[in-house]
């Protein structure tokens, strides 16, 4: 191989390389991972912690009902919204879901992305006095 060519091989491997640097910094900084809510319900209740959440990012909520009673999670938060619901094996999509209800000692998982900044309520239709909120403030992230 001659002077040229193996120029020619070197300044393409290093353009390979270049590539490969560039994709590996946009799969790590430039995309944005999910943010993860976990709520249980324990006791009659909705146990949430609470985390700064983002707008425009994909979230996932997941619902665990450590009672023995049946239980409701549903929110006007999922209004107009394509959400994905799985939960006992059966998964859902839709712009009109507005929760699930949850057999005791069951859980589910609720996917959509977060348009609309506020107090974004969630209730159980069943217990009436089963309430909790998640709050999603509009601020930019340092």
């Amino acid at each position: 191989m001659g002077l040229k060519q193996r120029s020619a091989v070197l300044s393409g491997g290093r353009v390979w390389l270049a590539i490969c640097f560039v994709l590996a910094l946009c799969s790590q900084g430039g995309a944005q991972a999910e943010q993860r809510i976990d709520v249980a319900i324990k006791d009659f209740a909705f146990v949430t912690k609470q985390v700064p959440l983002r707008l425009g990012v994909a979230t996932v909520i997941t619902i665990t009902n450590e009672d023995q009673e049946r239980h409701d999670f549903g929110s006007t938060m999922f209004d107009g919204l394509p959400t994905r619901v799985e939960s006992g094996g059966i998964v859902s999509y839709g712009r009109g879901i507005s929760g699930v209800f949850l057999d005791g000692k069951k859980s589910a998982v609720i996917r959509f992305v977060m348009e609309r900044p506020g107090r974004h309520e969630f209730r159980c239709s069943i217990h009436q006095n089963m309430k909790g909120e998640l709050l999603l403030l509009n601020v930019e992230a340092a």
